[in-house]
């Protein structure tokens, strides 16, 4: 799986669980399971998005 997919399957599963913790505070259940996912699926986004931007720093300091 590439970076671009592995992405966009991360953003689906954070807009899912997004709906599901907001359906959760809406009835006044806990979710506290489904905000550790969040937080999870929140830094691997970031590691994602860090590696790009650092690999394009990285090719335009060679240059």
């Amino acid at each position: 799986m590439s970076k671009q997919n592995f992405e966009k399957s991360l953003k689906k599963e954070l807009r899912v669980l997004n709906e599901i913790i907001d359906m959760k505070i809406v009835r006044g259940l806990s979710y506290a399971q489904e905000a550790r996912r969040h937080k999870f699926i929140l830094n691997s986004l970031t590691n994602i998005k860090r590696t790009k931007s650092g690999w394009m720093l990285r090719s335009f300091n060679f240059a």
